[in-house]
C-alpha cells in the first residue's frame, strides 16, 4: 500500500476539520433554537421583543444563580428530590 503525501494528509484532515466544524454549528444552533421555544412555551411568550425584555429582566439574577457554586448536577438532584 503506498502510502500519501503529507501535505495530501495534511489537506484532507483540514477538510475534516471545517466539516466537524459546521457539524459543531449546526448542533449549537439547534440547541439554541430548542432552548429559545422551550422559553418562549414555558413563559407563554409569543413576541420576541418580550421575550428580550424578560431575559434582560432577569439576566443578573440568573448569572448570580449560576455564579453561587451551585453547578447543574446539584440543580438535577434538587429537580429529582422536589418531584
Amino acid at each position: 500500500m503506498a502510502r500519501k503525501d503529507p501535505l495530501s494528509r495534511a489537506q484532507e484532515i483540514e477538510e475534516q476539520i471545517k466539516k466537524l466544524q459546521e457539524k459543531q454549528r449546526k448542533y449549537i444552533e439547534q440547541a439554541q433554537r430548542e432552548i429559545g421555544q422551550y422559553l418562549m412555551e414555558t413563559w407563554d411568550i409569543e413576541d420576541i421583543e418580550q421575550a428580550k425584555l424578560l431575559i434582560d429582566k432577569f439576566k443578573e439574577e440568573a448569572k448570580k444563580y449560576f455564579g453561587s457554586g451551585q453547578n447543574t448536577e446539584e440543580s438535577n438532584e434538587q429537580k429529582t428530590s422536589d418531584q
